[in-house]
């Protein structure tokens, strides 16, 4: 099988497994994850009693002598952008895991965009990870999602990761009207909270780091030859070594802490994931937890 048709197996596979999960409860929890739905302004109507005095249009009320007020519609469309990293360490999985970190994130980007199409919402695309970054444009339709799950896994793969502040200033740029943003990467990249703070500031932003179990707990696999997804540099190491493996274990908790530092210190919702973890239940639980802080 070459790679476009291994590819379109992949995104008729992924297709199916979204379409079931994306049922019509899940796609209302994650509707109603949206921090709230904006108020377009509709008409103006005589006051009444009981109508709010802070929606008094004054100039109006001038005009006729008679007090008038501004009535709005709710505004039901939202815009969905999943910003999804393919930089060469996404291409990664360790022995006996089914899915690359791109692969996962895939399906969770499928699951997310076929819940935004059952509740009429455009969903849109940025891959980053190398440039030009891939920008496909937020709208509805089952055929948008399904173009989305193979641009997710057919981009080529090249370059190291992005800064977070050349992502952040992308989305800025790309996506002018507020969204509800999933930022999914493994998270490898430098540390930076004002360009996390300035997406936030504009979007409603959930972070989902995806990391598979050995980047985070190194297997004690003897002396084996390491090659760096990003830069192709090749080193040796050997992984019987314990010091070795809580070394690594530390340096990785500690920048998976700090991330999540950022996080809790500008209010973020964030998904923390592996790669072996069905992630339905944590979706759940985070569209749960946003529809009860909106609702008071």
């Amino acid at each position: 099988m070459d790679r476009t048709q291994e590819i379109m197996e992949k995104v008729r596979r992924i297709e199916l497994q979204a379409r079931r999960m994306s049922t019509a409860t899940f796609a209302g929890q994650y509707r109603s994850g949206f921090r709230g739905q904006g108020l377009d302004f509709d008409d103006f109507r005589e006051y009444r009693a009981g109508d709010e005095p802070r929606f008094i249009d004054w100039k109006v009320t001038a005009r006729t002598g008679t007090p008038y007020v501004r009535t709005f519609h709710e505004e039901r469309e939202q815009v969905l952008l999943l910003a999804v990293d393919i930089s060469g360490s996404m291409d990664y999985a360790s022995a006996g895991i089914e899915d690359t970190k791109r692969e996962y994130a895939a399906r969770i980007a499928a699951v997310l965009s076929y819940s935004a199409a059952l509740n009429g919402d455009k969903v849109g695309l940025l891959l980053f990870g190398h440039k030009p970054h891939f920008y496909l444009p937020p709208a509805k339709g089952m055929k948008q999602c399904q173009r989305i799950v193979r641009e997710i896994l057919s981009a080529p793969t090249a370059g190291s990761d992005d800064t977070v502040e050349d992502v952040a200033a992308e989305i800025l740029r790309t996506q002018r009207k507020s969204a509800m943003v999933f930022l999914i990467s493994d998270f490898l990249a430098e540390v930076d909270k004002q360009a996390i703070g300035k997406l936030n500031f504009r979007h409603e932003l959930v972070p989902v780091r995806v990391n598979d179990p050995a980047e985070i707990e190194l297997p004690p696999a003897g002396r084996i030859c390491f090659r760096d997804p990003e830069t192709g540099e090749l080193f040796e190491g050997d992984l019987s070594d314990k010091q070795l493996r809580q070394a690594h274990h530390k340096a990785m908790q500690m920048h998976r802490v700090e991330w999540q530092r950022v996080f809790n210190q500008l209010g973020i919702d964030s998904l923390d994931l592996l790669t072996t973890q069905d992630f339905i239940p944590a979706l759940r639980k985070l569209f749960n937890r946003r529809s009860r802080v909106f609702a008071h």
